[in-house]
Parts: structure tokens; sequence; C-alpha cells
């Protein structure tokens, strides 16, 4: 079930959602720009797992599934004080274009969006959590489609190994204040690498990432090929709204 999610906690949930916002994806121009499908991808080879992440709320559990080897599902579930979030979306397991997407969606208000997406644009049905006629909206992209935004996913391992001081770009669905959406570029940058003991005594030897926007937000994320992938994300560095996801708990399912 989908609670009604109050203001203060809606802006927490997205940024776990996804990492929206016009500053964040602000194009790089002196950065590598990859789109679903590009060589540069070798999704490793995985078995159905979930993990469990700390939160801004305390935990959350995270699945993701490879299916027939055509689709990779992957499933993220917040519980909130107003509620329970479920973030539902499907990736193609040889390109990890996003497919189509089940999740609220807080970038124009409160609303829910299933959200199917190909290699030319997109086809959105946004209902309002208010209440109120559903809302359709299509588009077309200016790359080969979007990769999901949330970083929990095999994405950001499939462009493993890279070195330290290397910069890449990919393209995410990027809401626009007209309500629409286009492809923007989220860069990245790869800092270093760190071995990682994570509390659910999971270790790696990771690659860090960088992400950081105009404003001067930072996230960081500690990859690894093999899953989970993500083993800590670590957003806000710094600032008022500093919080870290670190890896709770990983299973095979």
């Amino acid at each position: 079930m989908l609670f009604r999610l109050s203001v203060p906690i809606c802006r927490l949930a997205l940024a776990f959602i996804a990492l929206h916002g016009s500053s964040a994806w602000a194009q790089e121009n002196d950065s590598r720009h990859i789109q679903p499908g590009d060589p540069e991808l070798d999704t490793p080879a995985f078995a159905a797992y979930e993990a469990e992440y700390t939160s801004a709320f305390g935990r959350f559990t995270h699945q993701v599934r490879p299916v027939r080897d055509q689709v990779i599902i992957v499933l993220n579930i917040i519980e909130t004080p107003q509620g329970v979030i479920v973030d539902h979306r499907g990736l193609d397991a040889v390109t990890l274009r996003m497919t189509y997407f089940y999740s609220p969606y807080f970038a124009w208000g409160q609303e829910y969006v299933v959200g199917n997406l190909s290699e030319t644009g997109y086809d959105w049905t946004r209902v309002s959590l208010e209440g109120g006629v559903p809302r359709r909206i299509t588009g077309a992209w200016d790359s080969d489609g979007v990769f999901e935004g949330l970083g929990f996913s095999p994405t950001l391992a499939s462009l493993m190994p890279m070195e330290p001081g290397e910069r890449f770009s990919l393209p995410y669905d990027e809401p626009t204040s007209n309500g629409q959406v286009m492809a923007g570029w989220m860069t990245f940058e790869v800092m270093g690498r760190e071995v990682l003991s994570s509390p659910a005594g999971v270790e790696c030897e990771c690659w860090i990432l960088e992400q950081q926007d105009s404003s001067g937000s930072v996230t960081r994320f500690w990859v690894d090929r093999h899953a989970p992938f993500i083993f800590r994300r670590h957003r806000d560095i710094g600032g008022p709204r500093d919080f870290v996801s670190d890896l709770l708990s990983f299973r095979p399912l």
C-alpha cells in the first residue's frame, strides 16, 4: 500500500527515489558521454539478491533479479513514518537502458507515475495522490534512452574498472518545469579505490565515484563488480542534509 506523504518526507524520499534536480544534470564537456548499449558497459554476471541499507528513516530493502537474460528487475522498499514507498523499475539486461518504472514521483507534486521508456522516448502516466484525472505525457530523447537514476543497480559496476581521475557522463530522465521530461547528463569522477568492510560483514575493494552538482552537493558511491555492487552511498557530504546509506545485510534470493 502507498500512503500519502507529508511535504518534508516527500523531499527526503526523493533523495532516495531519484537524484532529480536540474543542477545535478548539467552536461560536462570534459567527460566521456556513455549511452545505453555502448561498448564500455560490461555487466557482471550475478544471481538474484536482496540487500538492506541504512536510510534517513532507518533502513530500506533493495532487491535485484535478472529475468531470462532479458530484463533486470530492481525493487526498492522504503519504510517512512508516514507509510511505505515502493519503487519498481526494469532495465534491459543487454543495454542497461531503463525500460519502465512504477514509483512515487515528486518533481511536480505528490504523484505516482507509471512510465514506459524506449531508446527513442518516453510515455508516462502521472496520477496525483490527491485524486483527479491522470495525465499522460510523451516525448522524445536526444540520447539513446536513459539509465535508472538511483545508483543502486549494476549500472555503475558495469563501467568499472576505471582509473582515478577518469570522468564520464550518463543520461537520466530529468523533469522539466513545464511538466515534461528530457534526457539530462549526470557526470561522475573516479576518485580512487578503498577496501571497505560493510556492517553486513561483506568486504570489497571498491571504486569510489563522485558526482557533484553546481550547488556543491556531492554524492559518493562505493562500487564493486560483485553483488550487491553498491556498498555505500554518501550524499551531501559536509552539508546539513548529509547522510550515508551503508550496506546492512546481503543475501541471495
